[in-house]
């Protein structure tokens, strides 16, 4: 079998667009299942829905630790 460089491109991005979605899936239930108040998680998915892969990584960065205090 072979494959050719477009073959090995597509599975790269559909192994990057499956990271991609479970990292903000993940920032998603991070934010509903958090011991913050409801208007600080409707907050954080807003941001998460707004600006998906940003939103993401500032809740993986800073809002876990806020939600932990």
């Amino acid at each position: 079998m072979h494959c050719s460089m477009h073959d090995i491109a597509a599975l790269v991005l559909i192994a990057l667009f499956a990271t991609y979605c479970i990292f903000v899936v993940s920032a998603i239930w991070g934010a509903l299942t958090s011991r913050l108040e409801l208007f600080a998680k409707v907050v954080w998915i807003a941001a998460i829905f707004a600006l998906p892969f940003l939103g993401s990584v500032l809740w993986h960065l800073a809002g876990k630790k806020s939600a932990l205090d």
